[in-house]
């Protein structure tokens, strides 16, 4: 799998390490900090495929079958509410996280104690995730795979771990079955996944349980009914038998292999990587090489320029580019503070949501609660709770949930548009530093358009960590139920004092939702802001370390200064090189797309 990716990846990390090794030679300490920052981004960089679907769909047995090894266990009892995440390790590795944030290393065997409703009946064990390294090819090109519980226990619990994965999702496997076809269930939660994976590929597996005629008419009516849901009139379902594809690899089957269909789905999914996902990430770490390239070829040309320039001519040349510097490094600081205030003023914006959200929707929910309690108050006491608490779920928290999605969106877009604009500023600046020196000593400069701003992803959450956390009336839901079960309490009395700390607790959440985007919002202003200024001063010191190298070539014998010609011109050829290397790789991703 990802083949292509995995090839182009290793040339691009050859280029930037044949980069650096000139960095180090020539000391170069801020170049070498924006080589590392590439090589970073591309060892790091992983796709996330999370694996959805119903119990009793065969997610485990699909999940084994990519791997070729009966890791995860199969069973008929369901599993709880426990994310699995599977990454490469060189060895076999499985660590339990717990809700408290301690781990515990266990073996394969001992899984089916933390992930399944025997072992860990509801969830007693306190569990968070489980995370599985192992050395499977299908992992090793920074595929990371998360298993999810059952639809149907997600949807009603609505996971919070579940949801702090998604946005990271590159592409969602949601399983279905030929018998039985799609389930309500399964529909309401696609709603509420298609919010934040915007590639999901359908799998119905199980094939081997019907002849070809009984599949397609499953397959055709499960279409149909996705199509109806998701207003989506292409909908692909891939068949599949994880069975016949997991017991064809652990044999060496190949013929079986083609039976189970799991090889048309793989190459469908490892084209998406690479062409969808992969050659916009691969593209800008290139541009990005590429323009460090430049600024290196510009630093040579400018080296041999200095040393033919007369000494006294070289030394005016020097202090008029350095009277620009500092206007320029003006520029920077500029950028900087420009930016921080429009970083405020987002965050002024997230405050103003936060009142309008509150004043527009919450008094009409707690209105509508409470006239849910007087139409039901002549039910039963569990009767009466059970209504209300499903009423602050369709009500408060639906609404809340959905507010924050929306504000998400929009904070990623304005987040996007910022960035982006002084990213275009920095680069400008970067600009207008190179036009400082080329117009002095007369040398062509090469533009290369790069995108740091938005590289991988739009959303700054992708760089930063988890989306903020969902509503959370567990506190309301304990009291309701506590205040309307005791004996001799009123309903009457439990509602409203229900209805009366429920502001509290809503305007608490509120608080802690702001905070939330307000640290991933500041972390990721800082992170770019630091990422803008070094590549400034990079090409600052780059030019400034040239022509001290030129002045101090000028007072040394002609025979020197002819070395050192011969040296940069070996250089410019070593830089041209590289920069075909780079030329060649773009071509060949070219080919693939």
């Amino acid at each position: 799998m990802l083949a292509e990716y995995k090839q182009v990846r290793e040339e691009l990390l050859g280029v930037i390490d044949r980069m650096n090794q000139r960095a180090i030679s020539r000391e170069e300490g801020k170049i070498q900090e924006n080589l590392g920052h590439l090589k970073e981004k591309l060892l790091e960089n992983a796709f996330y495929l999370v694996v959805l679907g119903q119990f009793k769909r065969g997610k485990s047995t699909f999940i084994n079958s990519l791997l070729g090894e009966k890791l995860l266990p199969t069973s008929v009892v369901p599993l709880t509410s426990i994310i699995t995440l599977l990454k490469y390790g060189d060895n076999e590795k499985v660590t339990v996280v717990f809700v408290d944030g301690k781990h515990k290393i266990i073996s394969r065997d001992e899984l089916v104690d933390y992930v399944t409703e025997k072992g860990n009946p509801k969830n007693e064990k306190q569990v968070a995730q489980v995370i599985i390294e192992y050395p499977s090819d299908y992992l090793k090109e920074g595929v990371h795979i998360i298993d999810t519980p059952g639809v149907g226990s997600i949807f009603e619990n609505n996971t919070e771990m579940t949801y702090n994965f998604l946005p990271k999702v590159d592409a969602a496997l949601f399983l279905l079955a030929v018998d039985p076809p799609i389930s309500q269930s399964e529909l309401d939660f696609l709603k509420d996944v298609r919010q934040y994976v915007h590639k999901i590929f359908f799998i119905q597996n199980k094939i081997d349980y019907m002849d070809e005629e009984e599949r397609k008419e499953s397959m055709l009516f499960s279409k149909k009914v996705l199509e109806e849901a998701l207003g989506h009139d292409d909908i692909r379902i891939f068949p599949l038998s994880a069975k016949w594809a997991l017991e064809a690899k652990i044999k060496g089957d190949s013929k079986k292999l083609e039976l189970s269909c799991l090889p048309d789905f793989d190459k469908t999914l490892s084209d998406f990587l690479m062409k969808e996902k992969a050659q916009v990430f691969l593209n800008s770490v290139i541009q990005s090489a590429r323009k460090l390239l430049a600024d290196e070829e510009f630093a040579v040309k400018l080296k041999l320029k200095a040393i033919a320039t007369p000494l006294k001519d070289l030394e005016e040349k020097i202090k008029l580019f350095e009277e620009q510097l500092e206007n320029i490094q003006q520029e920077k600081h500029d950028n900087s503070y420009l930016f921080e205030a429009e970083i405020k003023r987002l965050m002024d914006q997230l405050d103003r949501e936060i009142e309008r959200m509150q004043q527009k929707h919450l008094p009409k929910l707690l209105e509508e609660l409470k006239q849910t309690g007087e139409e039901n108050k002549h039910l039963g006491a569990t009767e009466y709770a059970k209504v209300m608490n499903e009423k602050l779920k369709q009500g408060i928290v639906e609404t809340f949930d959905r507010w924050v999605s929306d504000q998400e969106e929009r904070l990623n877009e304005e987040y996007s548009r910022i960035s982006r604009r002084f990213s275009d500023r920095t680069n400008k600046i970067i600009e207008s530093l190179m036009e400082a020196s080329a117009k002095l000593f007369d040398i062509q400069l090469e533009r290369v358009e790069t995108d740091e701003a938005i590289s991988a992803e739009r959303r700054f959450y992708y760089l930063l960590g988890d989306p903020p956390k969902f509503f959370d009336l567990e506190g309301a839901l304990d009291f309701f139920s506590r205040a309307v079960l005791p004996k001799g309490f009123s309903q009457t009395k439990a509602l409203k004092k229900l209805i009366k700390k429920l502001p509290d607790r809503i305007d608490a959440n509120c608080g802690r939702v702001r905070a939330d985007f307000m640290r991933r919002i500041k972390e990721s202003f800082l992170d770019f802001r630091w990422n803008l200024n070094m590549k400034i001063d990079a090409t600052a010191e780059s030019i400034r370390r040239a022509l001290d190298k030129a002045v101090e070539m000028k007072k040394t014998s002609s025979a020197e200064v002819e070395k050192l010609e011969k040296e940069l011109k070996e250089e410019l050829a070593t830089i041209e090189e590289l920069k075909n290397e780079l030329q060649r790789i773009i071509n060949s991703m070219a080919e693939v797309a």
